[in-house]
C-alpha cells in the first residue's frame, strides 16, 4: 500500500504514514458487479423520479420548484416525509444543500439526476447496503399483501371452505367441519345440499338441535321440495325418541300434502259413523283411526285410556242415552285428543216371547212351546243364564228338562238389533219309577252308536279323528202317551275341553229297553220316534 500523499510504501497494518505524517484510511474492496447491479437499479429509479418530475412540470409549470422536486424525489425514494403542512418553513438557510446540488436544471436534466444518485450513493457501502435493505423490505412487503391477498380470496371461496370441511369431516374433526361449513353457507345460502350436510355434521356432533333449527329454517312451502327436508328433521326426532315434536309439527302444518305423507306419526282423534243426535233406531257406531293403532272407548261418559274396552267391532246402541267418549293410540304410543258424542236412542222393544207351558211341577213331561214375534228370532238357556244370540236359537218345540229346570228366552229383532226383556220359567219334572232309568238310556244308545262303527270303545273314543262322542241324557217327552228319555248326542274335543251338540237325538222307552231309535219333528210340530230295531 502506497500513501496517498507522498508515495512512500506503508507497511501493512499502518494507519500513518512514517514519511508525511498522512492518515492512512482503509476502504474495503467492494466487487464491481455488485456495484453495477445498484448502479443500473438507481438508474431506473431516476428515470422513474424524472417522469414523474416532468409531469409535475407539465401538469403546473408555475408550482414547479425546488422544494416539490425534492418532496417527488424523496417520495419515490420511500423517504418518509414530515406530515405537517409548512413543512419547510422551519428549514434555516444553512441547513439547505449548497446551490449546485439544487441546481433545477441539472434535476430537471435526466443524466444530471443520474450523475447526482451515483455521486451521493457512490461515496460509501454503507448507502449501497442501506438500499439492498430498502429493496428486500419492499419485496417482503409485496409477497405479503399478495398472500394475504390469496388467503382472502381462499377464505371467501365457497368451494374451498366446503372442500376443507370434508377434509376436517373425514378426519373425524367435525367441529372444525362444521366450523368451514357453516362459512360455505354463509357463502352461498340457496345451496341446499351444504346446508343439508351442515345438519349431518351437526348430529355426528351431538347439536341435534342446531341442526332441527337449520333444517326448519329450509321450510319453504314447497311441498315437493320440504319433503326430504320434512323426511330428516322426523329421523332425528325418531332417533331422540321424540315422536311427541314430530306429532306436534304435523299437527301446526296446513300443508296437505305433508300431512298424508307422514301420516304414521299423527295421533288424530277416531272418526265416529254417526253424528250425535237422537234416534229411533239402534245405532251400528264405527270407530276409525287415521292410521295404524288401536281405539279404546266408554260408554258411561268416564274418561279413556289405554286400559278401557278397545274398539274391534261396531259398537251397538240400542235403547237409552250413552256418552260415547273414544282416542284414539297410534303405534308409536302417542295418545289423541279425546272426542266424545251424545246419542239419545228411542227404539220400540220387540215383544217378550210366551212361553206354554208355564211354570209348575209336572208328573208327565209336556212339550215347552214359545210363540214368535214377527221378525225375531227366540234364543233360550237351560243352565239359568241370560240368552243372547250366541246361544241356543228356538227351532221348535222344546223337550221338558229332566229335575228341576230354569229356560229363559229373549225376542232378538234382526232389523233394529235389538233384545227384548227376558221371559223365565221354572220347571220340576217328577217321573214315577219305570223299568228303565236314564242312565239305562244313555248305555243303550251308546253302545248303539258303538255297533255301527267310527268308534273306538263304549267309552266313546274316534278311530278316525280325535275327541269322542258323549251321549247325555238330558230331558223326556210324551209320544202318544208312551214316556221316552231324550238323549243327545255330544262331541267333545280334547285339545279345547268344549262340548258341542251334533244334532243328532235320540230316544230311549222308559218302559221297554228294546224299543229306541231317533227322535224327530213332524210338520206340525210334534215329536215321533224312528224305531232302529226294526230297521
Amino acid at each position: 500500500m502506497k500513501c496517498p500523499k507522498c508515495g512512500v510504501d506503508i507497511q501493512e497494518g499502518k494507519l500513518l504514514c512514517e514519511s508525511c505524517g498522512e492518515e492512512i484510511h482503509i476502504v474495503p474492496d467492494f466487487e464491481p458487479e455488485i456495484e453495477n447491479k445498484i448502479e443500473e437499479s438507481l438508474l431506473n429509479v431516476a428515470e422513474v423520479i424524472d417522469e414523474a418530475d416532468e409531469e409535475s412540470i407539465e401538469a403546473d409549470p408555475e408550482e414547479f420548484n425546488v422544494f416539490s422536486t425534492r418532496e417527488i424525489r424523496k417520495k419515490n425514494l420511500l423517504i418518509d416525509e414530515n406530515p405537517i403542512d409548512d413543512e419547510f418553513d422551519d428549514i434555516e438557510d444553512e441547513d439547505l444543500p449548497d446551490e449546485d446540488f439544487w441546481d433545477v436544471e441539472e434535476v430537471i436534466n435526466k443524466e444530471g439526476l443520474k450523475k447526482m444518485i451515483r455521486s451521493f450513493f457512490g461515496k460509501g457501502l454503507l448507502s449501497k447496503i442501506l438500499l439492498l435493505i430498502l429493496t428486500v423490505l419492499i419485496l417482503c412487503c409485496i409477497g405479503m399483501v399478495a398472500y394475504k391477498i390469496s388467503s382472502s380470496v381462499k377464505e371467501n371461496s365457497f368451494h374451498y371452505q366446503f372442500s376443507k370441511a370434508q377434509e376436517a369431516a373425514q378426519s373425524g374433526n367435525y367441529s372444525l367441519a362444521i366450523k368451514h361449513l357453516e362459512k360455505a353457507c354463509d357463502l352461498e345460502s340457496s345451496n341446499v345440499d351444504a346446508r343439508y350436510l351442515l345438519c349431518d355434521y351437526y348430529c355426528k356432533n351431538n347439536k341435534q338441535e342446531n341442526a332441527i333449527l337449520t333444517l326448519k329454517g329450509m321450510i319453504s312451502g314447497n311441498s315437493q321440495k320440504d319433503l326430504i327436508t320434512y323426511q330428516k328433521i322426523f329421523d332425528i326426532y325418531s332417533k331422540m325418541g321424540n315422536i311427541s315434536e314430530i306429532n306436534q309439527i304435523l299437527n301446526e302444518t296446513t300443508d296437505v300434502e305433508i300431512r298424508e305423507q307422514f301420516k304414521q306419526y299423527l295421533a288424530i282423534e277416531p272418526e265416529f259413523s254417526v253424528e250425535e243426535g237422537s234416534y229411533e233406531d239402534v245405532i251400528h257406531l264405527k270407530l276409525t283411526g287415521n292410521t295404524t293403532g288401536k281405539i279404546y272407548y266408554t260408554l258411561d261418559g268416564s274418561m279413556p285410556d289405554s286400559t278401557s274396552t278397545e274398539y274391534t267391532s261396531p259398537i251397538y246402541l240400542e235403547n237409552g242415552f250413552y256418552t260415547v267418549k273414544a282416542i284414539f293410540v297410534n303405534s308409536f304410543g302417542l295418545m289423541s285428543e279425546i272426542v266424545t258424542k251424545k246419542y239419545e236412542i228411542n227404539v220400540l222393544m220387540p215383544e217378550a216371547p210366551v212361553v206354554l207351558p208355564a211354570s209348575g211341577t209336572f208328573r208327565s213331561p209336556e212339550k215347552v212351546v214359545v210363540e214368535v214375534p214377527v221378525g225375531c228370532n227366540i234364543y233360550y238357556t237351560t243352565n239359568g243364564e241370560d240368552p243372547t244370540i250366541d246361544s241356543n236359537l228356538y227351532n221348535g218345540p222344546i223337550c221338558m228338562p229332566l229335575g228341576k229346570s230354569k229356560l229363559k228366552f229373549i225376542s232378538y229383532s234382526e232389523e233394529n238389533r235389538i233384545y227384548s226383556e227376558v221371559t223365565e220359567v221354572e220347571y220340576s219334572l217328577q217321573l214315577p219309577e219305570m223299568p228303565v232309568s236314564a242312565a239305562m238310556a244313555a248305555n243303550i244308545i251308546t253302545e248303539y252308536r258303538y255297533s255301527l262303527g267310527g268308534m273306538e270303545s263304549t267309552t266313546g273314543e274316534l278311530s278316525t279323528i280325535s275327541g269322542k262322542l258323549l251321549f247325555m241324557c238330558e230331558s223326556a217327552v210324551n209320544i202318544n202317551n208312551e214316556l221316552f228319555f231324550v238323549i243327545c248326542e255330544y262331541y267333545e274335543d280334547p285339545s279345547a275341553g268344549i262340548r258341542t251338540k251334533t244334532g243328532l237325538v235320540y230316544c230311549v222307552s222308559m218302559s221297554d229297553p228294546d224299543r229306541f231309535g231317533t227322535l224327530e219333528l213332524d210338520a206340525n210340530q210334534e215329536f215321533y220316534w224312528v224305531d232302529h230295531i226294526r230297521q
